[in-house]
């Protein structure tokens, strides 16, 4: 499995598909929060549409390991990985620390945990396959010096508003992933529509994540620990 993350191939995660089978598949989706709103409290959030795991054949759940025939927000792949980083916790995302009413009181908002959606040992284990990602994979350029970072490069066709398929010659770029990877500081999604020159998200949108993460590891005054 270090090696299908690290080298991105579909037929691997096909493989760990079919071996779950497309119910305990379909629930593990949902689990991460797949398919439905956050409840982040912005009006315009989408849902998702993970309803092709509904239907009858294989190929649904084949296309679907990989990311393909189902769609998702930045801000469900964003919680889905602090769950990966965070012990196998998955958090109720919110945009403000504190609402300060009319009346001048103040209510905080505190973290809140909706579900365990893998165990803590999982955690650690997939915090350490995509750490694997960044140090061999095709990651490196997401890397930070003196830190350990994880992540997952995604690198997606756009399907064609107008009919079936997908636009030809285009495509999403995109890397999300946290560090330091055993006492994550933050989790992070970039993500570039349409590059130009480039087709993978190895070069589009991993680079500009190690930038951010190397200025956000400064920022927030995290000591190198390598």
């Amino acid at each position: 499995m270090v090696e299908v993350l690290s080298k991105s191939l579909n037929t691997g995660t096909i493989f760990v598909q079919r071996l779950l089978g497309i119910e305990n598949f379909r629930d593990y989706v949902k689990r991460f929060g797949f398919g439905e709103k956050t409840g982040i409290g912005f009006q315009a959030e989408a849902k998702g549409d993970i309803s092709p795991l509904q239907r009858t054949g294989r190929i649904w759940g084949a296309t679907a390991s990989y990311g393909q025939g189902i769609s998702t927000t930045p801000l469900q792949m964003v919680s889905a990985f602090v769950a990966l980083g965070n012990g196998g916790q998955l958090m109720k995302p919110y945009l403000v620390q504190a609402i300060i009413h009319p009346d001048g009181t103040r209510e905080e908002i505190k973290p809140q945990v909706i579900r365990q959606v893998i165990s803590s040992r999982t955690s650690r284990l997939i915090s350490g396959m995509m750490v694997d990602v960044v140090e061999k994979g095709h990651g490196k350029r997401a890397a930070v010096p003196g830190y350990y970072v994880a992540g997952k490069t995604g690198t997606a066709q756009i399907p064609d508003p107008n009919g079936k398929g997908y636009l030809k010659d285009k495509n999403i770029g995109s890397f999300v992933g946290f560090a330091p990877a055993d006492h994550p500081k933050f989790v992070m999604l970039v993500k570039i529509d349409r590059p130009r020159d480039v087709i993978f998200a190895e070069s589009s949108a991993a680079p500009v994540f190690g930038d951010l993460a190397k200025f956000l590891l400064t920022y927030l005054h995290v000591p190198p620990e390598r």
